[in-house]
């Protein structure tokens, strides 16, 4: 077992805090915590993974080229490995993001 602390583990190129395979030792499981101010927009694309999006607060809207979907607190999706949203933060956002790899590959 592991004990992390997420505010130990910014990442600036993705703007979030991530425990992945570099502090897991494994390239198997990551969660992501993330916070968007209202306006701010973030890409979210899986790139092979599989991945569920948990909105812990605020409203958002997740849209690509054929779906709109409103997302509230407390609201889950899942996205599949070739899918690709632009998150909108509706109002300040706090979110998870829970994925694993489905097939092995380097980033």
């Amino acid at each position: 077992m592991k004990l992390f602390n997420i505010r130990d583990l910014y990442k600036e190129k993705y703007r979030e805090y991530i425990v992945g395979s570099q502090e897991i030792e494994k390239h198997s499981v990551y969660l992501v915590y993330g916070e968007a101010s209202k306006g701010e927009k973030r890409e979210m694309a899986p790139n092979g993974h599989d991945e569920i999006l948990f909105l812990l607060s605020g409203d958002a809207l997740l849209e690509n080229g054929r779906l709109r979907i409103p997302l509230k607190k407390e609201q889950a999706v899942y996205m599949e490995p070739d899918e690709a949203f632009t998150f909108t933060a509706l109002s300040d956002c706090r979110y998870i993001v829970a994925g694993t790899h489905t097939a092995q590959h380097e980033h």
